[in-house]
């Protein structure tokens, strides 16, 4: 079996397809050491360093920065080249990077300036393969299958949120800040054993060959002439700029300068939240196509505001952890239904460049999102910058599900 079955054949879940079951087991690693990656940096910036905030802030920054400058042309490398040649030079070039950042740290040389060097390096990695994993999905299953592979996929995105901090901690905790990068190593290297086993169908470009940023032209007049899509990704360049960063990088940063913990404490609603976010998926993957999916994609992040507004008047860290969990049952709908909306409404022949912008508004804005957050944090308090973010995200998302009815009946 190798591309897309026929309608006859079909399982009922893509994950029994295996080319896509290999995708998968790859992207299990990749989202792993994403998680881990951006946990541990900013654990060494706020505990080892004994920086503040804001560098934390910066840190993340420079992490998500190449997103925001390569994910675009990477989408469009992905239209027209091998993509799994492309997944298999950026894994390897991540590995290569975190074994790196294990030797400065082994040898005591790091400081702030290695880790903005470093995370920019592996940034720029993650950013070239982000769009292609994507662009891959639909190539793989039946197009009936899409919302069921989608939700496979957030699992492995849910499985590393609960284990690539936990883990990383786990090692940091036994055999230093080396060990956690050496660790993350060890998985990216790991990772490229399912690329070279994955069969991809040939990818045939048929287009007159012009420059990539008339490629990326299109994309964009195809996302900002569909009156659904451009308000999925408004909603998600918002997201993007507040309550993610909040969640995903403040939080962290929340839980040692609010609640007195440690940065590395941090693991733990990071894994519940992820428990969270397998639940929700998991019921998204067993009812299929359901209806409405517009409207569930905006309810989610109404809830996952609400609940973090709270997150940031937290006073103690049990009321974190059970808040990370809800916060992850609305955050797996959200991931779900917003990317398989954008995917569903795609041609194929757009899909890499289209997943490239959705790359830019998931990943490449967040950094910026989380650059501000930090020094409102500094400024002000970690709580004060969570809440006031998630507000207002909560307003935008208000103001969209009211006064937009084609999307909340988009399915």
């Amino acid at each position: 079996m190798t591309a897309v079955q026929t309608e006859s054949q079909q399982p009922a879940n893509a994950i029994t397809v295996r080319p896509f079951r290999l995708l998968w087991l790859n992207n299990l690693t990749f989202f792993l050491v994403s998680n881990a990656q951006r946990f541990v940096f900013g654990w060494l910036v706020l505990d080892g360093l004994n920086r503040s905030e804001s560098d934390q802030g910066i840190a993340v920054f420079t992490l998500g920065l190449p997103a925001a400058l390569l994910v675009l042309q990477a989408g469009a490398w992905a239209d027209r080249w091998d993509r799994r040649r492309i997944l298999i030079w950026t894994q390897v070039t991540g590995g290569a990077v975190m074994a790196a950042t294990a030797l400065l740290v082994r040898a005591d040389t790091i400081s702030f300036g290695w880790v903005i060097v470093m995370t920019l390096f592996a940034g720029a990695a993650s950013a070239i393969g982000q769009p292609v994993r994507s662009s891959l999905i639909p190539v793989l299953v039946a197009k009936e299958q899409l919302f069921s592979a989608i939700a496979v996929n957030a699992i492995a995105m849910t499985l590393s949120l609960i284990l690539g901090p936990v883990l990383a901690k786990v090692v940091g905790d036994q055999y230093g800040f080396d060990g956690a990068f050496w660790f993350q190593s060890g998985l990216m290297f790991a990772g490229v054993i399912f690329l070279l086993r994955l069969e991809v169908p040939p990818h045939v470009d048929l287009r007159p060959k012009r420059p990539i940023i008339a490629d990326m032209k299109e994309a964009l007049g195809h996302v900002l002439g569909d009156a659904n899509l451009r308000v999925l990704f408004g909603l998600l360049v918002m997201a993007s700029l507040t309550v993610n960063p909040a969640v995903m990088v403040t939080l962290q940063a929340h839980v040692k300068d609010g609640l007195g913990r440690t940065a590395g404490d941090a693991a733990l609603p990071f894994a519940l939240m992820g428990i969270g976010i397998a639940i929700s998926s998991v019921v998204v993957m067993r009812k299929g196509d359901m209806k409405q999916k517009g409207a569930a994609f905006q309810r989610a992040l109404i809830c996952g505001s609400t609940i973090t507004i709270l997150t940031g008047r937290t006073t103690d860290f049990w009321q974190v952890l059970v808040l990370a969990f809800f916060m992850g049952l609305a955050g797996g709908f959200y991931i779900n239904m917003n990317q398989g909306l954008i995917q569903a409404n795609t041609p194929q022949p757009l899909m890499g460049r289209v997943m490239g912008l959705y790359a830019l508004t998931s990943f490449g804005i967040m950094p910026f999102g989380a650059l501000i957050l930090g020094a409102i944090a500094t400024w002000t308090s970690t709580g004060a910058a969570i809440s006031g973010a998630a507000l207002i995200s909560l307003i935008g998302v208000i103001t969209t599900y009211v006064s937009q009815r084609g999307l909340r009946e988009l399915s």
